[in-house]
Order: structure tokens, then sequence, then C-alpha cells
């Protein structure tokens, strides 16, 4: 493997001792073709296998040279057979001196929220009701509104027992009812939920230069980089935020992810979407009409989908890596939104944004149950659990991008 004082040790050596490994002797490998990772004790090296990881390379890689045991268990659902998978790149063990955790972290926090898991597990919250999601699909399919939501279960793995009927529903609903890839989709969302609102890893917070979130407000200031006027982006967010996303952004970005990885299933279910909505609407508008409404549905629910996603995002913390432990990372970055009936149904219940965020393969429908456990939890640990009114939620949007416009503005007239 390299290295003085590395493992010589090779996987197929059945019943040999692992080499015991110091996290100073881990910490060494977090560079590109070259990571480490350790999940339960044991370090495993991803080098070469990550470019296979079914989750992509920068998902796995984000957790290069850090304890990745709760966000294994967070991503998959069978672990006896991802397991398999691992005993191949199994190189070592942490020496029984050494800590489960590099750095400063909870370690009685990060046992309470297994404990949790544990207790989620039991309560079997893991198990999605068939009913709730057949009513879920019927609805779509009459009203033409919230696939997203449905193929974000899908791509969580959450509704059906085998992955692969998830995935096989997920490119359905995601291609040929939006006319998107689920792979693309995949990519980029499991990062986000990886690393939330961490710069460079979080795709959906790495938006500079267009808008500057949380510490790169200070960074561009003192810089002097003024590509735009950021101390009114919380003004210019109306015309070039939510209007454009899905209607500009995602499309190109999703085109450009399907050529570059040659994902033609994905773009064959995408082209199915186009043919069938064109079909559908040219005759009764013509080609001017139907085009027209297609841009007209996509900045609707570009607005729908941005200010849903991000009121229990955006103003929280964001900045670059901190390596806390998997409950912390993600409270962090993640606050609720008072429930009601209507919106649990019109969020998508992505207003437990905390819940699915500490337990992304989690049904939906169990986020209520599992609610007051995780406040138990927060409490105990003095951890925040805040949770808004609707409408402030989405203003706070507006105040945050505000306040990080002005935060630029007075480094970049002081420095």
């Amino acid at each position: 493997m390299g290295g003085v004082g590395e493992p010589d040790w090779e996987p197929g050596q059945r019943g040999a001792p692992l080499p015991t490994l110091r996290w100073e002797q881990v910490r060494r490998h977090n560079l590109p073709g070259d990571k480490w990772l350790v999940i339960e004790r044991r370090v495993y090296d991803i080098s070469r296998w990550a470019q296979r990881h079914p989750g992509g390379s920068r998902l796995i890689g984000h957790h290069g040279a850090e304890d990745a045991t709760d966000a294994f268990h967070a991503f998959h659902q069978d672990l006896s057979f991802v397991r398999k998978f691992l005993q191949p790149l199994l190189i070592g063990e942490l020496a029984p001196e050494e800590p489960s955790q590099d750095g400063p972290q909870n370690t009685q926090l990060i046992e309470d929220f297994r404990a949790l898991r544990q207790a989620v597990e039991d309560m079997k919250l893991f198990e999605a009701k068939p009913a709730f999601f057949g009513l879920l699909l019927g609805h779509i399919l009459a009203m033409e509104a919230q696939s997203w939501c449905l193929q974000h279960d899908l791509g969580h793995t959450s509704i059906f027992r085998n992955s692969r009927w998830n995935h096989l529903a997920q490119q359905f609903v995601m291609g040929q009812l939006k006319g998107f890839s689920a792979h693309w989709w995949n990519f980029r969302h499991f990062q986000h939920h990886a690393k939330p609102n961490i710069f460079h890893k979080d795709p959906d917070v790495t938006v500079a230069p267009v808008f500057l979130l949380g510490e790169s407000s200070v960074e561009y200031g003192k810089k002097k980089r003024r590509y735009l006027p950021y101390n009114h982006q919380h003004l210019y967010f109306f015309l070039i935020g939510p209007p454009l996303l899905t209607l500009v952004n995602f499309e190109v970005e999703n085109l450009a992810y399907m050529l570059v990885c040659m994902q033609w299933m994905d773009l064959l279910w995408a082209a199915s979407f186009y043919a069938r909505f064109l079909l559908s609407y040219i005759p009764f508008y013509g080609i001017p009409g139907a085009l027209l409404l297609f841009v007209a549905v996509r900045v609707l629910e570009s607005h729908w989908f941005v200010w849903i996603t991000q009121m229990n995002h955006i103003p929280r913390e964001i900045g670059h890596e901190k390596h806390r432990d998997w409950a912390s990372s993600q409270l962090a970055a993640t606050c609720n939104v008072e429930p009601s009936l209507f919106i649990d149904w019109f969020s998508g219940h992505l207003n437990f944004q905390i819940e699915h965020h500490l337990f992304p393969t989690m049904p939906r429908h169990n986020y209520r149950r599992v609610a007051p456990l995780v406040k138990a939890l927060c409490a105990k640990h003095g951890l925040s659990y805040e949770v808004k009114p609707f409408l402030t939620a989405l203003v706070d949007i507006i105040r945050s991008l505000k306040k990080s416009g002005n935060v630029w503005l007075e480094a970049y007239l002081h420095q």
C-alpha cells in the first residue's frame, strides 16, 4: 500500500489478524485517488473502488479520512448486502487505544443517536405503507403535481424494500413524468445529504458568484470580489433564483450529465416526457402555445421547489467543512416548519427536514412519529431543534440573503 507503518496485509488472507492503524495514518489518505475511510472501527481503502460506488465517487469521497459509520447506516438499507462489497476493501482496524472518531466530537451524542436509530428500527419506522404511496401516485397522475416529491422518496429507497424497484420506479417518475435523469438527481442530492450546507461538497449551496451564502460573504468581501451587487441579492433573487432553476439550470445540467456520463436509458425516458407533452398539447395550442405552457409550468414549479426546499437550509449555518459527527452536521444545516395536514402535503413532508436528514431512508409518513424522539435527543445535548411557522420560514430565506449581502458589503468596504 506504500508508506512507512502502513498495512501490508491483503484482504484475501483469511484468518490473519488485521493490522492496527492510528488516526494519524488514516488522515494522510484523503487525496484524489488515495482515500481511506473508517466504518465501525474498520479501515477501508476506497481509492480505486470509489469510481464504481453506486452513489458516485464524490459522495463516498466526501467522507475520506473520516469515521463514516453513521453515514453508512443512513444511506444503506440492506447492510449485509453492502458489506460484501466492503470486505475486499478492508485493510485494517483502529488500534484499541484509538477513539472511534477523529477530532473533538461528542462521543455521548454519537452513542445516543445510534441508540435512537436502533429504537427507530425496533419501532419499524423504516417500513413503508404501500397504501400511502399508492394514493400519492394516484393524485400525481390525476393532477400532474408533486412528481418531484415521489421521485425524491424513491431516490432515498424509502418505498420498496428492494432497492432495484425503487430505482426503476424513480426512473419512470423522474423521466416520464418530469423529463429529468434519476441518476443526475441522485448524484446531486446524495452529496447534499452527506455534507449539507458545506461549500464544494453540497451542490445546493455552492452557488457563488451568483449568490453569496454564509461564510462566502466574508471571503468575497475581503478579496474585493464584486461580480454582482450582492448587497441587493435578496432583491434579484426573485428574478434569477426560483424562476430559472428548473427552466435553465436544471435543464442544462441534467442534459450535460446524461450526455457526459452516457446515461442513455435516462435520456430515452426524458425524451418520452417531451414526446408525450408535445403530442398532448400541440393539437390544442399549437407549437408556440405548447412551448409557452411548458415554460409557464417550469417557472411555476421552480418557485414551489426553491421555496419549499430552501426554507429549511438557507437560514441555517453555511460554511466550510468542520468534520462534525453525523447528527450534529445534519442539525446544524436544517430546521423544521410547523406541521399541519396542508403543510405536510404541500411540502411533501419536507417540513420535517430534521428527521429526513437524520434518517434519509425513512418513509415520510413516519416523520411525525420519530420527531418527539429526535427533539428529546436534541434537548439532552443542547442542540438546536428549530421549528418555524411556514410564512416565517419563507421570509427567512430573504432575510438570510440580505444579511449575507450586508456582511459582504461591510467586508468589501472596510478591508
